[in-house]
This record gives C-alpha cells, sequence and structure tokens, in this order.
C-alpha cells in the first residue's frame, strides 16, 4: 500500500503483510511534467528511424536484462505487492515472456500490406509510428501489464513514458534500469510516479499521440475526457465482473479446481477473475462444497497459500460488499470476517444465495469473493451473466457443445470454456461497455501503437513525351 503525502513530494511503500513501510518513491512534481512529455517528443523521431529489425533485437536484449534480474527482483515484488513469493516470479518471467513476443511480432506487423490495384493505381498500407505514448500501469498486475504496453510500443517505433504504480515502484524501476542495460537511447523509456493531478496533467499533453491506461472504470473515464482535449486516442483496460456459468452436466471436480485458481489467484484482485458464479439449482450445493474444501488459507496461517490485499482501502471495500450481501440475505459460507492480524489479510470468502439486488453484484469486488446464485434454465443464466455494464472476460464450465453455445452468447471481450487460462502475449485483451475500449496483446495490440497511411501510385508510369 502506498500512504501518498506531499510533504517533500514522496509516497511511503507498505508491505501489505505487515502494514509498515519499507520504503518510499518519489512523486514527479508539476514543473517537471512538461519537461518528461517534451523528451519523450525529442526521443520519438530518432527511434522510429531505426529499422524494426534492430528495434526487436534490443527488445530482446531488454527481455534478457530483465530475465536476469529476477531472482532478485521477485522477493521484493512480494514484499511490495502482497503476492505469494511464487506469483510474482510467474508473473515476472510472463513479462519476459511478453516482451520477446513483442519483439518477434512487429517483424511481421510492421511490412507493408498491398490491396489490390485499382484504376491502374498500385496501392499499399504502411504502418508509422504513432508518436510518444503514455503508459499508465495498475498496482495489480505491474510486470506482464507493463510488458504488455512498452513492448508493443518500443516494437512499433514509440517513445514511452511510464506512469508507474505507486505501491509497487520496484517492477518499473527494474523496467528501467534493464532498459538502461539493453542500450535503449537515453529518454526513450522514462518511469515516473505521480500524485492524480499531476497524472492527470501528463495525459493533456499535447505531445502524447497515445494513451494506454489499464484501472478503474472511473479513472478511465478521467482519462478519456482528459485526452480529449487533445483529441489523443487511448487504449482503455478498465474494470471487469466476469461472471461463471456452471451447467448441470459440468465436471464439477475439474470446474472447481480451474475456478479456485482463478477466483483465489492474487487475491481476487485482477479484473479478469470470476467474480459472479452462476451455477444451475440441481449441482449448486455440490459446487458451493467443493469450491469450499479448495479454497486456499491466507499465507498468514500456517500452510496458507493466498497473500494478503495490497492495501487496506481495497480490505475495508471487499468487507463492505459481504457485509451488504448478508444483511440482504446471502448465506456467508466460508470466510467473510477481516483477521485480527497484522497487514491486510482477508480470507477466502464463499457467499451462496446472493440477492439480485446486492453491491457484489454490481461493484466489481476485486478481492477473494466468490458469490454463487442459482439458475433454473440456461435463459436465466444468460439474463444473469449478462446483465453487468462489465464486459470484460466471462466463463462457462460444462458438457463442451452447449458450453460453446452458450459462450457464443455471452457479451464479453474474452470467454474461456472449461478452462480459465488468463491473457497471453499474442491474444488481444479488450473489454465492452464499463470495461473500455481498444486492445492490447496480439497485432491488434501492437497495431494501437501505429497509424496507419495509404501510399497510392500509378502502376504503370507513363511514358516520356518524344
Amino acid at each position: 500500500m502506498v500512504t501518498e503525502t506531499r510533504r517533500e513530494a514522496v509516497t511511503a511503500v507498505v508491505d501489505p503483510r505487515t502494514g509498515r513501510p519499507v520504503g518510499e518513491v518519489a512523486l514527479l512534481s508539476a514543473a517537471d511534467v512538461p519537461r518528461v512529455a517534451r523528451t519523450a517528443a525529442a526521443a520519438a523521431p530518432g527511434w522510429a528511424g531505426t529499422t524494426v529489425d534492430h528495434r526487436a533485437r534490443k527488445i530482446r536484449d531488454l527481455a534478457d536484462a530483465l530475465a536476469r534480474r529476477l531472482p532478485g527482483l521477485a522477493p521484493r515484488f512480494s514484499q511490495e505487492h502482497g503476492k505469494t513469493p511464487a506469483e510474482a516470479m510467474a508473473e515476472l518471467e510472463r513479462a519476459v515472456e511478453t516482451l520477446r513476443w513483442s519483439a518477434d511480432a512487429a517483424l511481421e506487423v510492421s511490412r507493408p500490406t498491398s490491396l489490390p490495384e485499382r484504376g491502374g493505381i498500385a496501392r499499399e498500407v504502411v504502418v508509422d509510428p504513432a508518436g510518444p505514448v503514455l503508459a499508465i500501469v495498475p498496482w495489480n498486475f505491474p510486470a506482464v501489464v507493463l510488458a504488455r504496453k512498452l513492448g508493443p510500443a518500443l516494437a512499433m517505433g514509440c517513445s514511452v513514458v511510464v506512469k508507474g504504480p505507486e505501491e509497487v515502484p520496484c517492477v518499473p524501476a527494474a523496467m528501467a534500469r534493464a532498459a538502461a542495460e539493453a542500450g535503449l537511447p537515453d529518454g526513450l523509456v522514462q518511469v515516473v510516479h505521480a500524485a492524480p493531478a499531476d497524472a492527470e496533467a501528463l495525459v493533456r499533453r499535447p505531445e502524447f499521440r497515445r494513451v494506454t491506461f489499464t484501472g478503474s472504470t472511473r479513472v478511465g473515464r478521467l482519462v478519456a475526457a482528459a485526452a480529449a482535449e487533445q483529441l489523443t486516442p487511448c487504449v482503455l483496460e478498465l474494470g471487469g465482473h466476469a461472471p461463471v456459468i456452471v451447467t448441470d452436466d459440468a465436471d464439477l471436480d475439474a470446474a472447481v479446481d480451474a475456478l479456485a485458481i482463478a477466483k483465489f489467484g492474487s487475491t481476487g484482485q485482477s479484473c479478469g477473475a470470476p467474480s459472479r458464479f452462476i451455477v444451475q439449482e440441481r449441482v449448486a450445493d455440490d459446487f458451493v462444497r467443493r469450491l469450499v474444501r479448495r479454497a486456499p488459507a491466507p499465507d498468514s496461517e500456517p500452510g496458507g497459500t493466498m497473500g494478503p490485499l495490497n492495501n487496506a482501502r481495497r480490505r475495508d471495500a471487499v468487507h463492505s460488499l459481504v457485509e451488504d450481501a448478508v444483511r440482504g440475505g446471502a448465506r456467508l459460507v466460508l470466510g467473510g470476517r477481516i483477521p485480527d492480524t497484522p497487514g491486510f489479510h482477508y480470507p477466502a470468502t464463499v457467499l451462496c444465495d446472493v440477492p439480485p439486488q446486492a453491491r457484489i453484484l454490481h461493484e466489481e469486488p476485486f478481492g477473494p469473493v466468490a458469490p454463487v446464485m442459482r439458475y433454473r434454465d440456461d435463459a436465466e443464466a444468460l439474463t444473469l451473466a449478462n446483465s453487468s455494464a462489465y464486459a470484460l472476460s466471462a466463463y462457462v464450465y460444462g458438457e463442451p457443445g452447449r458450453a460453446r453455445e452458450l459462450a457464443g452468447l455471452l457479451d464479453a471481450g474474452s470467454v474461456g470454456v472449461n478452462c480459465s487460462p488468463g491473457a497471453a502475449p499474442d491474444a488481444p485483451l479488450g473489454g465492452r461497455a464499463a470495461s473500455g475500449y481498444g486492445y492490447e496483446g496480439g497485432v491488434q495490440g501492437l497495431l494501437s501503437f501505429g497509424a496507419l497511411k495509404v501510399v497510392q501510385h500509378l502502376a504503370r508510369p507513363t511514358s516520356d513525351a518524344p
């Protein structure tokens, strides 16, 4: 957690397991905002003028430099964030993989594409670098989200200013050191931390040609409004409230094994984590019993495998949603109580028969809470699943043919059918409605940092006059 203070322009970095400070990070001053933006603008043309092969080699060097830092970085990442050491290392390894994929994929994406000749005119589509990029990175998955922004932006020829998360500064700092070790030009990658007003001032700067933001829907709307003043295109990967439909012909053992990992991994602090469990009424009680048995214990307890929430605000917000659901008639089957231990631990919590008006079904829980509802038929399941303003991720567990049919009727940017695999570097990740717009990952994510240009010329030059 970060306890923000403007005194001396620093914030404290807090260990979520103890609630005690373990460091501090300097904040960007308002006076420095123009300098940072101008430095990015000055660095952009030189990098854009290099070949894509050169950029790809440098990004691979960046990935290698980051990989060498993982043994020392993972413990600090775990301490600042609250992830378990295994989760911290796994995310860092995914970040390295993402950087390497970006370098390789850019070689293909950056090639001009020919269009059919039209009226004697030859045509091709060229992808130019978009220009300086402002990348705003969240605290919940800072390593992999940063890699999904930085790798493609650099590969497409853009300079990047990273507005890092104050809660977990070690990750962007390590990325900046790796960039320097890889020999990237000065000013090409800048890492800053900023109070909200100064971050908003960065978004408003005319030097930035793209803004990519991952975070809450509330803040995403503010980012979009500020960027609109300069007509700066945005990629917004915002909140989620992922429904899970479990049919009566699902393999419950397999479903619960996968869903417990997806739900309680990183203590549920993921916008793509399953957060509304819609279970066919004939198997609902059996599903709940299995989920309770599979739920992890906090790592503050002997043998526990789930870390704390990142900060006190998150813990208190999660508990408020649980209390509201119970007051409304939900049955608390597991957890639901703030432990009397240091730090920001919260137990894995399962709620059964959650009423439709409960806030937890409408507000992103972002914590280790599984609210379960029953449904009678597929039509009701789809109505419940598609009732949220969020539309980022969804899941269906059931007989494969039936589950795929239901998946086709869900309103979401991605749907897992009998699996919960998470985001991969080569797949586009994007939401709908209150979950944002634009894409990161995949070819679509690379093109987010490009500007298309159609070049047209006479297919057969006219002969010279005699």
